[in-house]
């Protein structure tokens, strides 16, 4: 059988940060797996995001002499935005069969095999969900404004502010984290930072960045990194404890941990 007979499935799970491609074939084989740019519609905007499929759809045409027909989207708060996102899959694939799923599904499906349990995920963005006979609840996930507590994007913030709290001598024991921060922006001083901040971190994505610095500056004795850190999985459990709530668990429960900051 030639590559252009075989049947190949393209599974997409595409984040606020990046996006993960794997091909595989009928049987389950995993034929090759590559990075891609982020596939938050509701972050990036129709534009955007028709750019970064379309970035995605030249890798496959390009590197592959598969036929590809077959792709499943798993795409960070895709519910809302089915009717804008299926058409540009459509179009920019050039295929018919194209199944979209949300995140959540995805994830709570590949740690669980379906069974009664919860996941807490924390990526650019945060969310518990469970499932309990049948029922169903989520906490979090509402978005970077006003929620999204103990994720990428949540360390980050906290970060920068703290940064700028030690700075102001609010607060102490931030040195390492200063220097590293300062390193990664490239700035001498703190105060020279704020307009590089706004000008080149000015989105979500950008700012989940930081929250590697946190982990660094962390083992290396950071306080102050470590208290952020300490105050992120404190969030994640107040997420997972709503679910339980909300559930009615009153026995021990399997929790899984998804994303990339667990």
């Amino acid at each position: 059988m030639t590559h252009k007979e075989q049947r190949i499935v393209v599974a997409v799970d595409g984040g606020g940060s990046g996006s993960r491609i794997l091909l595989f074939d009928k049987k389950g084989q995993v034929l090759d797996l590559f990075k891609g740019p982020p596939l938050n519609y509701a972050a990036l905007g129709r534009d955007k995001f028709e750019e970064n499929i379309r970035q995605i759809a030249r890798k496959l045409k390009t590197s592959y002499k598969y036929s590809l027909e077959d792709f499943v989207f798993s795409l960070a708060g895709s519910s809302k935005f089915r009717g804008e996102i299926l058409p540009i899959l459509a179009k920019e694939l050039g295929s018919k069969r194209i199944w979209l799923i949300t995140d959540i599904e995805a994830a709570y499906m590949a740690a669980t095999r379906g069974r009664d349990a919860i996941i807490v995920s924390s990526g650019t963005g945060s969310f518990a969900y469970g499932r309990k006979s049948g029922n169903e609840a989520r906490a979090g996930g509402w978005g970077y404004l006003f929620d999204d507590e103990g994720s990428a994007y949540w360390i980050g913030r906290e970060l920068l502010r703290r940064i700028f709290m030690c700075y102001d001598g609010r607060i102490k024991g931030c040195d390492i984290l200063r220097e590293k921060f300062l390193e990664h922006v490239g700035a001498e001083k703190v105060e020279d930072s704020l307009s590089i901040l706004y000008r080149e971190y000015n989105t979500s994505y950008r700012i989940a960045q930081f929250s590697k610095l946190a982990c660094e500056a962390a083992s290396q004795g950071d306080g102050v990194a470590l208290s952020v850190l300490e105050d992120a999985a404190r969030e994640l459990e107040k997420l997972v404890s709503a679910v339980e709530s909300r559930l009615g668990f009153t026995e021990k429960v399997e929790v899984y941990g998804v994303g990339s900051v667990i």
